[in-house]
């Protein structure tokens, strides 16, 4: 077991491991407020729905700028490591005011430095990886990160429900998700350590080195805006989970197993997750991304012409299958494309972009909701089918361009 494992993971520098620990605790914490934070909020703080609403969609839309500004700082600074500390901080500051709040300034406050201090953490994070690891390892790399996360999305809110068979204290669980982040904060200071530019000894020399300008975003190329394009519509597809518990239900399925669908897409996730990501580094991201179309049109197809919930249920699984591993590959694939010098700053755009197709999905999908809940499944499937094609014509084809050459 001891020399499987060493030959499967040991390839992996240490720091990976840290940073890759570390996101799992945050993600335990996060998944911890956010299963109990609609409780809390209504039931304790006595606040509307429409507060509740307001409050996740404006703290949302900041995290998403906070992506780009937290990739151009750390490009900046040529050094991952302060920026993505600064997100873990963020992340519980955040605890202590939403577990102390009283009324809706204090939630708002929380709110806002939890979704901050989450896209604080994750352009650096995801640049990080891009500079520790070479090209060979990257997409191993982002699966363990990946993996890690998706763990402790689904640790979080089992441990909530364990804890609420001892206490229906609210503010004492709270507390409890409170110390995964103090870890994450210890291991991240510990055990992260920084490699890539470094900065020149005098600041004349080291400021004409570290700005990042206009001319900067010119070098990113073709490639690059193909795979952020093709992303941004195969992002469209990618509706909220939510439709897919609903589904189950319009199908037939008990309770039970409509509530369970989080938790079984996201098992599939953690099993595809580091395969995936590994795999990529031997046969490529270009390759390996017709794996994520094809499960996510299979899923839309399982979900049309389903007439019971076990054809629903193959649909939930394809669904896992792609949800983790499209977002390893973009993100590999951009970190391979993007020099290095702006690659935080590459990935923030990225970020930013997948953040707007993410809003657009949900809105047009709650529209077509209102017509037929199948409808939605119709629409995931001529979008994902759309950035398939639109991957053959541009990614695909720039591949066979470059190995015809020799390139590749």
């Amino acid at each position: 077991m001891v020399k499987l494992f060493k030959n499967k993971f040991a390839h992996l520098p240490l720091e990976i491991w840290a940073v890759t620990f570390a996101n799992l605790l945050v993600a335990v914490a996060t998944a911890m407020a956010f299963s109990i934070s609609p409780f809390f909020i209504t039931t304790v703080l006595g606040l509307s729905t429409f507060s509740m609403g307001a409050i996740e969609g404006f703290a949302e839309a900041l995290s998403q700028v906070s992506k780009l500004s937290s990739g151009i700082s750390s490009d900046y600074f040529r050094k991952k490591k302060p920026t993505l500390m600064f997100g873990v901080f963020l992340a519980a500051l955040s605890k202590p005011f939403f577990i102390l709040a009283n009324g809706s300034l204090a939630v708002i406050i929380s709110k806002v430095l939890e979704r901050i201090s989450n896209g604080v953490i994750a352009t650096p994070r995801d640049a990080y990886v891009a500079d520790i690891c070479t090209s060979s390892k990257r997409g191993a790399a982002y699966g363990v990160m990946m993996t890690g996360k998706t763990i402790g999305c689904v640790i979080g809110p089992l441990l909530v429900s364990s804890l609420i068979f001892f206490t229906e204290d609210y503010r004492l669980i709270l507390w409890i998700g409170f110390v995964p982040v103090l870890a994450a904060l210890f291991i991240i200071w510990k055990y992260m350590h920084e490699t890539g530019i470094q900065e020149k000894n005098t600041s004349e020399a080291s400021d004409k080195e570290n700005k990042i300008s206009f001319e900067d975003m010119k070098k990113l190329p073709a490639k690059y805006w193909m795979t952020i394009g093709i992303a941004a519509i195969f992002m469209l597809a990618r509706f909220s989970d939510g439709f897919l518990a609903l589904r189950l239900k319009e199908l037939g399925a008990p309770l039970p197993v409509c509530t369970a669908t989080i938790g079984i897409f996201n098992f599939i996730s953690v099993l595809c997750s580091y395969p995936i990501g590994q795999l990529s580094d031997k046969i490529g991201r270009e390759k390996l991304l017709y794996f994520s179309y094809a499960s996510l049109i299979l899923c839309n197809v399982c979900f049309i012409f389903a007439g019971d919930m076990w054809l629903g249920l193959l649909g939930v699984l394809l669904w896992g299958a792609q949800r983790s591993t499209s977002q390893i590959l973009f993100t590999a694939l951009i970190a391979d494309i993007a020099p290095k010098k702006i690659v935080g700053t590459a990935i923030g755009i990225f970020y930013i972009v997948l953040g707007i197709s993410s809003l657009l999905a949900g809105s047009i999908s709650g529209w077509i909701a209102n017509t037929h809940l199948s409808n939605i499944f119709i629409f995931g499937f001529i979008t994902s089918m759309l950035a398939l094609i639109m991957h053959s014509l541009t990614l695909g084809r720039h591949r066979s361009s470059k190995k015809a050459l020799g390139l590749a």
